[in-house]
């Protein structure tokens, strides 16, 4: 994740990394502390199993870029109510979002495309389709898995491949 959100870094300057819900707080925070950037997290409620509100908003982000950074992405409905919530207390229009994991199943695509996306970036953890709606950009995490498997077979430690992830 920390390799993702780098790349969905690249060209914003000083960037505030967002969490767009609590449980996505340690990983924002592992993200931003390489960039040295700033952390801040929506709090949300989920309503039904597709649908979210944001409440409220923890940190700055008035007038600068920001990148969501969450585990996947099922529905959309998550980063939409952040999205929403973020423009609302003034960061730039052209939101990044970093995610592990893009399900992208239903109504994500629609969800998505109606966002002021700059970027999505997701891993090639599932399949991925390429998209007209909105900027979709895969990372392979072959490299990753390979250096796993070498290790494993040479009966080398893991535990800082564990740390950048």
């Amino acid at each position: 994740m920390p390799e993702l959100a780098a790349a969905g870094k690249r060209g914003l300057g000083e960037v505030v990394v967002v969490a767009p819900d609590l449980g996505a707080v340690k990983l924002a925070e592992h993200c931003a502390a390489p960039l040295r950037a700033p952390v801040a997290v929506v709090r949300k409620t989920r309503q039904t199993g597709s649908t979210v509100r944001a409440e409220e908003l923890v940190g700055d982000v008035e007038s600068k870029p920001v990148l969501i950074v969450d585990d996947m992405i099922s529905t959309g409905g998550t980063i939409e109510a952040a999205a929403h919530v973020l423009l609302e207390h003034g960061a730039l229009s052209g939101i990044t979002v970093v995610a592990a994991h893009g399900l992208l199943v239903d109504p994500a695509a629609d969800r998505l495309a109606a966002l002021p996306l700059r970027s999505l970036f997701v891993t090639d953890s599932l399949a991925q389709r390429a998209s007209a709606a909105f900027p979709l950009e895969v990372h392979s995490i072959a490299p990753l898995l390979a250096d796993a498997i070498g290790r494993l077979h040479q009966n080398l430690s893991v535990d800082d491949l564990l740390a950048r992830s």
